[in-house]
């Protein structure tokens, strides 16, 4: 009977191995976005396309802070470990959030535009003599 107690038991997190696949997920988004940033040289970015890139590492993030809260006694993470964590996840958060919103008011000025209305790229220039 105590064998079959040991099976039923819930599985303990193997730290070092789900700490390092969960970085190694966090780091190949960061490298992804990264990458995209400098794709740019400069020049202004596309939000619609930074917004889209950032939410691959919104969740590896996520899951990596999820992880260790969870863990945090079992594995012995540092509060400060912790926290640093989600500082930069809100900043992050906070970047992924800008870029949606610009490029939620591009789409909407475009299509407002190619309907012929609103914005100021559909009002004529004044004609005759200033």
């Amino acid at each position: 009977m105590a064998l079959v107690a040991a099976f039923s038991a819930p599985a303990l997190a193997d730290c070092g191995q789900d700490m390092q696949k969960l970085a190694a997920a966090r780091n190949t988004e960061m490298q992804r976005v990264n990458d995209y940033a400098k794709s740019f040289h400069g020049k202004p970015m596309d939000p619609e396309g930074f917004c889209a890139k950032t939410v691959g590492l919104l969740h590896a993030e996520e899951a990596l802070i999820a992880y260790m809260t969870k863990n945090k006694d079992w594995c012995s993470f540092p509060d400060d470990a912790i926290n640093n964590l989600k500082a930069g996840h809100e900043k992050n958060a906070g970047f992924n959030a800008k870029a949606c919103k610009v490029a939620a008011q591009i789409k909407k000025m475009k299509e407002l535009a190619a309907q012929g209305g609103g914005g100021p790229q559909a009002q004529p220039l004044p004609a005759g003599p200033l």
